[in-house]
């Protein structure tokens, strides 16, 4: 599973994916990434995050949220140690030199958490390009949204 967002929908999708126990499975003989999580966010954690992205507290501020959502998961269910990759990643034109082709070929499935249209539509265009099912949600201003593209 590729998770891109570590804010507010993020936090409650990782908490969620860590409830549920996904990402905990092994991986396949042919080294299919069933039992991993990467979850990547450039973003580091402020204090206008801790009412909304209920993973961080005080002693998180100014460190990357996708390092401590991680970890927090990891506190939730030990299973998932070794099994959460935690980046540091934009997603985007910029950086298809690291989520090449390949690898995003090599998904079962990616989830969006943004709060940006323009990465929600690069992110969706990769998912189409691959034929990988994406799980779309997103915030703009006080608007949710979710959806699924298969």
């Amino acid at each position: 599973l590729f998770m891109v967002g570590a804010g507010a929908i993020g936090c409650e999708l990782l908490k969620n994916y860590a409830m549920l126990g996904i990402g905990t499975g092994e991986t396949t003989k042919d080294h299919q990434a069933a039992g991993r999580i990467i979850l990547t966010d450039p973003d580091v954690i402020e204090t206008s995050n801790l009412n909304r992205q209920f993973l961080f507290r005080e002693k998180h501020l100014r460190k990357p949220k996708s390092s401590t959502a991680a970890a927090a998961a990891i506190q939730m269910n030990k299973e998932l140690k070794n099994h959460v990759v935690a980046r540091l990643d934009k997603v985007h034109e910029g950086t298809s030199h690291i989520f090449t082709d390949a690898f995003f070929e090599s998904l079962s499935v990616v989830t969006n958490a943004l709060d940006n249209v323009q990465a929600r539509r690069y992110i969706d265009s990769r998912c189409v390009n691959s034929k990988i099912p994406l799980l779309e949600s997103g915030t703009l201003g006080p608007k949710g949204h979710v959806q699924v593209i298969i």
